[in-house]
């Protein structure tokens, strides 16, 4: 997963300026990089679409956008992430996401998790975070893809009533051949002796309760 800069953005919408008149019969001026667009042209609070943002999570579902998410609840954001997608749990479902991060050791471990956020007053507010993988850095000289990094890797399962979740191991990810596998050496060895237990800890069912996740074990 690639990571992002922290983004702080307030969503809004600015009014555009009129363009210098131009005599009958020249063609229409070319707006420079920093000029708004001619009078006249429908403005992001006309058309519904959001502004650009700079930094915005990457894309992890291809059919959601968090900008729009993000702008249509005017929300003061301050995240960093390595990708956000809509999680559609709770009460109210469209106010939920999930969001990937991970935490990167000194001695080369590392641990990912996805938190859930839910929008409420204008701010991005999270419930719950939930460890589901860890693993190593990745090594310049022997590049591997991050799944092939991580010795033990869960996935989060949605019910299709959005009132609970299932965190399971990934095939071939169990937590007892993550224990036994875990043959890294010195400090690396020792801190994912550490992350293992705690990513196996979240196995279960997650209930959606009193305006939350709550593990239900």
């Amino acid at each position: 997963m690639s990571r992002f800069v922290p983004m702080a953005a307030l969503l809004t919408a600015c009014a555009s300026a009129a363009p210098a008149p131009t005599r009958a019969g020249d063609p229409p001026p070319t707006p420079k990089a920093d000029e708004s667009p001619p009078a006249g042209a429908p403005s992001a609070s006309a058309t519904g679409t959001p502004p650009e943002l700079p930094a915005a999570p990457p894309v992890t579902d291809p059919g959601w956008d968090f900008h729009a998410w993000a702008y249509a609840r005017e929300l003061k954001v301050e995240l960093v992430s390595d990708g956000c997608e809509a999680a559609k749990l709770g009460d109210k479902p469209d106010e939920t996401v999930w969001c990937a991060h991970h935490v990167e050791g000194k001695e080369g471990a590392v641990l990912y998790s996805r938190a859930l956020y839910v929008a409420r007053a204008k701010r991005l507010v999270k419930l719950v975070e939930i460890p589901i993988a860890a693993g190593m850095v990745d090594d310049p000289a022997k590049p591997k893809d991050e799944k092939d990094r991580q010795v033990i890797r869960f996935e989060i399962k949605r019910a299709d009533d959005g009132k609970s979740v299932r965190v399971e191991p990934a095939k071939g990810f169990e937590c007892e051949l993550a224990m036994k596998g875990n043959a890294e050496p010195g400090a690396l060895g020792a801190k994912l002796a550490t992350y293992i237990p705690r990513v196996c800890a979240a196995r279960g069912t997650w209930k959606w309760a009193a305006g939350t996740l709550r593990h239900d074990r």
